[in-house]
């Protein structure tokens, strides 16, 4: 059976989904509660209007739905012919529905005096919160009136359809927990905390959250939550209530949620039930498998069916069994009300949440970030390690400079009229490196090449480009492509370099084999010429090979890091590169060290040299890595949601 996404989960038609008859064999009636008469197959029931409106005054269990039959969504030609249509009733108050309409009726009859009062002063407290929320939330049920109905105080309201959150529960359970993917649980999560978000940006604090009186509403492959009943609501008007009661709703908030995912991903409750009924695949559930915990001590196998069965009789603890992101989630929310630890993690605003699970969507998308966001493969071994493990490939931050490479290299490979240079500065260990290394997945998109080297005080810096091109040829020589691929790229070395091409196989080997050794070759030749005209003529040589290898289907990107230790020869070469007419789609980018590059430096004279040729070349400073990125990268090695890894 298909795992069934936000839009298939609220279809009307659900025959697509399940097999007809699916839905007694899961002994479920064959209409929903509320006595909702369905417009299509009687025996499938309706997600759409059910319990639509509901709120908490009955939710205490005393007759919920009367037997009279509740209207369609879609109002009747003609207007309503029938009259309000009774829905439900409770010890003080009967809620009926006209069309768009509700109606919550005080029960005269069934109620004492005080109780009128009471109830008629929440009548009047429910319409003073909505028009409160009007400015800054529509996510809520609008009062539009009190007035009275049949000579009895009544408050009139905006219908809202949709499924409650509770029976919105009850069909995932019913259905099966593990049919409903992750990501229409984590849609409706975000649903809620953004109401809330909402109420809370207006000091309204709901006070009672419960799924009872959350409604779900699909919109365009999302969720809208409003909230019903808002008779319970608390509207703040100092700091302090604000902070205590806000606390409240958080920690409803936490219950809600680890309600709505405890059975995801063979977690949670329905996982642990399937574990403890013994076997290898109880229910479908559970697979038991070998886990590897790698430590400083040596490699210990523990089985995995030991490590998630549970005692009989023991609850499950909130948030248990769940991916790491969401059990630290639901613990934060749930902690908001407890005031006995300040060293325990919370939420401070329901804003937060909604973020943060705005960031679990973003990274559930993401190959890189899924495993840590969702239950393992059961099916494969895993390997547990004791030391924290970087993501790798994850780059943090510095959007502003990548967009300025981005550009350079967008406006090298497409336009290609004269090559380009940009300098990247900054102080060691900034990520100059790592900024640079982002270019190779767009460059390799447009079929271009990239040649990197990097200079050390360890090593002879006059060998380094040479070194880099060598590496380049020798990976193009290991790739085992055809004779034709690169036939172009030969002819045209062939064309720049000629017969000079004995100076560059001496210091690039690599060369030799890629040029399939075609070329003749005077070796006499370099030895006649003295040390000074061969340092030149070999700069010469790497300029028009570094030219040759550039063109418009292979744009060519050159890197060089460290540039601060740079020898003269290598530094000449790249003024070349910068004044050549005959080079084109080509960009070279260089990292040094700020701190250790002064004006009489060396490269200093260069780079001065290259500006007074008429050569405009940016320079990109790299500083700290900003504290929202900072954050980001501890929220994905410890697999914790934003906003609880900022006080770390």
């Amino acid at each position: 059976m298909d795992n069934i996404d936000v839009d298939d989960f609220f279809n009307l038609d659900l025959e697509s989904i399940f097999e007809e008859g699916s839905w007694d064999d899961l002994n479920l009636s064959s209409s929903p509660p509320g006595g909702h008469v369905s417009n299509s197959n009687p025996s499938i029931p309706e997600l759409t209007g059910i319990g639509s409106g509901r709120s908490a005054d009955n939710a205490s269990g005393v007759a919920p739905f009367s037997t009279t039959p509740l209207l369609s969504a879609t109002p009747r030609p003609g207007g309503d012919i029938n009259g309000p249509q009774l829905v439900s009733t409770s010890t003080c108050t009967s809620i009926y529905r006209s069309q768009d309409t509700g109606i919550k009726v005080i029960d005269q009859s069934q109620s004492t005096s005080s109780n009128v009062q009471q109830t008629m002063q929440k009548l009047l407290h429910e319409e003073t919160v909505s028009k409160r929320l009007l400015s800054q939330c529509n996510n809520h049920r609008q009062v539009i009136e009190v007035s009275s109905f049949n000579g009895s105080p009544a408050l009139y309201f905006k219908w809202e359809n949709g499924i409650t959150c509770k029976e919105w529960l009850d069909k995932v359970h019913q259905i099966h927990p593990q049919i409903v993917e992750f990501n229409v649980r984590l849609h409706a999560a975000m649903a809620i905390s953004k109401t809330l978000s909402q109420f809370h940006q207006c000091s309204v604090t709901y006070n009672s959250l419960s799924p009872e009186n959350i409604v779900l509403t699909p919109l365009e492959g999302d969720y809208v939550a409003k909230f019903i009943d808002l008779s319970d609501a608390v509207i703040c008007n100092d700091e302090q209530t604000f902070k205590e009661m806000m606390a409240v709703d958080l920690t409803s908030l936490g219950l809600i949620f680890d309600q709505l995912f405890k059975a995801e991903g063979g977690g949670g409750e329905a996982y642990s039930a399937a574990a403890a009924a013994g076997g290898d695949n109880a229910g479908g559930l559970t697979n038991s498998r070998r886990v590897s915990i790698v430590s400083d001590g040596g490699e210990e196998e523990v089985s995995d069916h030991n490590r998630n069965v549970r005692k009989r009789g023991k609850q499950r603890a909130p948030g248990e069994g769940l991916p790491l992101y969401l059990g630290a989630m639901i613990s934060a929310l749930l902690n908001n009300g407890d005031d006995n630890d300040a060293s325990q993690l919370r939420y401070k605003s329901a804003n937060d949440v909604y973020e943060d699970l705005k960031a679990m969507v973003a990274h559930s998308s993401s190959h890189h970030q899924s495993s840590s966001l969702r239950e393992a493969d059961f099916d494969n071994d895993v390997t547990i390690h004791s030391r924290l493990k970087f993501p790798k490939d994850l780059f943090y931050g510095r959007q502003v400079q990548m967009s300025m490479i981005l550009h350079l290299l967008q406006s090298s490979t497409m336009l290609g009229d004269q090559p380009m240079m940009a300098l990247i500065a900054g102080y060691p260990g900034t990520g100059k490196s790592t900024l640079v290394n982002q270019v190779k997945k767009p460059l390799a998109d447009k079929n271009g090449f990239f040649i990197e080297g990097k200079f050390d005080v360890s090593v002879r810096p006059d060998k380094v480009l040479a070194s880099a091109l060598d590496s380049f040829f020798a990976s193009i020589n290991a790739s085992n492509a055809g004779q034709n691929t690169y036939m172009s790229m030969r002819w045209r070395i062939n064309d720049a370099v000629g017969s000079g091409v004995s100076c560059l196989f001496d210091v690039i080997p690599s060369l030799r084999k890629f040029m399939n050794d075609s070329t003749e070759v005077d070796r006499t030749e370099g030895r006649n010429i003295g040390g000074n005209l061969m340092g030149q003529r070999l700069k010469y040589m790497f300029c028009k090979l570094i030219g040759a290898i550039s063109c418009r289907s292979t744009p060519l990107v050159l890197v060089l890091d460290d540039l601060q230790w740079a020898d003269k020869m290598t530094l000449g070469v790249i003024r070349m590169l910068m004044i050549d007419p005959d080079i084109h789609y080509f960009l070279f980018l260089g990292c040094y060290r700020e701190n250790e590059v002064n004006e009489s430096h060396m490269l200093s004279a260069n780079l001065n040299d290259i500006r007074e040729q008429g050569i405009n070349f940016m320079t990109i400073k790299v500083g700290a890595i900003e504290k929202e990125s900072v954050n980001a990268l501890i929220s994905d090695v410890l697999c914790l949601p934003p906003s609880l890894c900022r006080p770390l």
